[in-house]
């Protein structure tokens, strides 16, 4: 009786102290006839669908209300296809502090496709994987709501597509006056944007009304007349774009910001992949893009590469053109494959091309400011200057500033290589500026260096920065011991014609070294 009483105390035991087990997701089926549901707004709505479940297609769907997601669930389209008819978004995720994933489990991932936009994210996490999502503008809009907290898409994988005629966005991000709750991360997938849509761009990062709005993009492909457009909105907080990986192909701009009065103040780090700018006439139908992989109009941050010298690959016609704000480049490789223009001229409206590879002009129209820090990166233009920094000009040759906007400018290192007939650095800054680095030309550095420099000659004919001069040269101390009154002893002929000859070869052998240049600042 007393082993049958410990069996049972102990049964009570366990069961008091281990929890019972929440019961596994289910998968329920959405189709026309013999599935769980006729459609997913049904399968949402019903208790029978919890958080965790998945929600799976077995036939093709056509949607002509919107489907408002507010659970936490897993729609699989696998291998189907849900297309809108009359809609103006075919889903609405919008549960705040809630994860979604609309994937499919196939090998040939299914479409979701609308005349008008395609996926509204207002509150909660959307993971986008395998799908391939089309419609005419703002094909993902990232829209948070006050008190919604934070609306989130990550881009895993699948294709995201506008095919507008005008100004489209694919991915937009709008602010809603709601600091830091928009966000987006894209790891893979491709997010496309028309290049016959004249100012579309592939990721529209925030609006008038933005605040706080981020872009992490650390795989994937991107692509459209403009990459990423960023808007900001200083009184509130900073638009951030970061980039880790992945690549961004454009005919106008990778990226730009919007050059819109209270618009300003955005923060741009580019630590890694690649930007390439290309202006392609024919297939986009325009009469042709910038060509500009970065285009800096406004206040704000730029930040080109890591400090430990590595960054991403950046090309343009003019690769990096600047018109406000601070730039620092401490990595990576910044190429120009533009037009050489010994004057810019001044545009409200487009890059202010000079074909270097980091371009800043002083641009009337744009007085904020700009300063210039770069510790490293190789900076290349093929036909131009690999630095070029001075003061816009009208179409008639007036100039648009009455001296440079930029209030300091640094070089601590970094290779500049010009085209061979080009200077590798071309400045109006009032002050000595260089410290270090290689350049392929010796033209304009003894009047940029900040001290009297030593530029030597590397095995490819670079000038290199070298030591200043006092450390280079010892400066000769006063001999204060007393002369010996003992006469010296006198050579005989022969012995000091062999003294004076090894001097001469020595003196030779010296003048035959390496070539030193004193660079001295007048």
């Amino acid at each position: 009786m007393g082993k049958k009483r410990n069996l049972i105390l102990a049964g009570l035991i366990s069961v008091l102290c281990f929890p019972a087990v929440a019961s596994a997701a289910t998968t329920k089926t959405v189709c026309a006839s013999d599935c769980d549901f006729t459609d997913i707004a049904a399968a949402i709505a019903s208790e029978e669908v919890a958080s965790g479940d998945t929600i799976k297609l077995n036939e093709d769907l056509t949607v002509n209300t919107m489907i408002s997601v507010n659970k936490s669930v897993t729609i699989d389209l696998n291998g189907h296809n849900i297309t809108g008819e009359g809609v103006k978004y075919v889903f609405d995720f919008n549960a705040k502090d809630t994860e979604f994933t609309l994937t499919d489990s196939t090998d040939e991932a299914g479409t979701i496709e609308n005349a008008d936009r395609g996926i509204l994210v207002t509150a909660g996490e959307l993971t986008f994987d395998k799908v391939t999502l089309t419609s005419a503008d703002r094909t993902i809009q990232i829209n948070p709501v006050t008190d919604g907290g934070a609306a989130k898409v990550i881009v895993e994988g699948g294709v995201i597509k506008s095919t507008g005629t005008n100004a489209t966005r694919t991915i937009m991000l709008w602010g809603n006056n709601v600091a830091g709750e928009a966000s987006l991360v894209v790891n893979g997938g491709e997010i496309i944007a028309p290049i016959s849509s004249d100012n579309s761009a592939a990721i529209n990062l925030g609006s008038n009304n933005a605040a706080g709005n981020t872009v992490e993009i650390n795989g994937g492909k991107i692509t459209g007349y403009n990459g990423v457009r960023l808007y900001g909105n200083g009184e509130k907080d900073m638009t951030v774009l970061t980039m880790n990986g992945g690549s961004i192909s454009a005919v106008n701009a990778g990226i730009l910001q919007s050059a819109t009065e209270g618009t300003e103040n955005t923060e741009i780090y580019l630590y890694g992949g690649s930007i390439t700018a290309k202006d392609d006439a024919e297939a986009s139908g325009l009469v042709g893009g910038d060509a500009v992989a970065i285009h800096h109009t406004q206040t704000g941050i730029l930040v080109i590469g890591k400090e430990d010298g590595t960054g991403p690959t950046l090309t343009g016609e003019t690769a990096v053109a600047v018109k406000e704000g601070d730039v620092t480049v401490n990595g990576g490789t910044i190429i120009a494959t533009g037009e050489y223009r010994e004057q810019v001229i001044a545009r409200e409206d487009g890059t202010d091309d000079s074909g270097a590879a980091i371009s800043i002009s002083s641009n009337g129209s744009y007085t904020a400011g700009i300063t210039l820090e770069i510790n490293g990166g190789n900076l290349t233009s093929k036909n131009g200057n690999a630095l070029f920094e001075g003061i816009a000009y009208t179409a008639d040759g007036e100039p648009t500033a009455e001296k440079s906007f930029v209030t300091s400018m640094e070089v601590t290192n970094g290779t500049f290589t010009s085209a061979i007939d080009k200077a590798s650095v071309v400045a109006t800054y009032a002050e000595p500026f260089i410290s270090g680095g290689t350049y392929s030309s010796e033209e304009n550095l003894d009047e940029y260096t900040k001290d009297e420099i030593i530029f030597s000659q590397d095995e490819n004919g670079n000038f290199v920065v070298g030591e200043e001069l006092d450390d280079a040269i010892d400066t000769p101390t006063e001999d204060t011991t007393t002369p010996s009154e003992d006469v010296p002893e006198v050579p005989q002929t022969f012995d000091a014609l062999g003294i004076y000859a090894g001097i001469g070869l020595v003196s030779v052998a010296a003048i035959a070294g390496a070539v030193i240049y004193l660079k001295r600042r007048a």
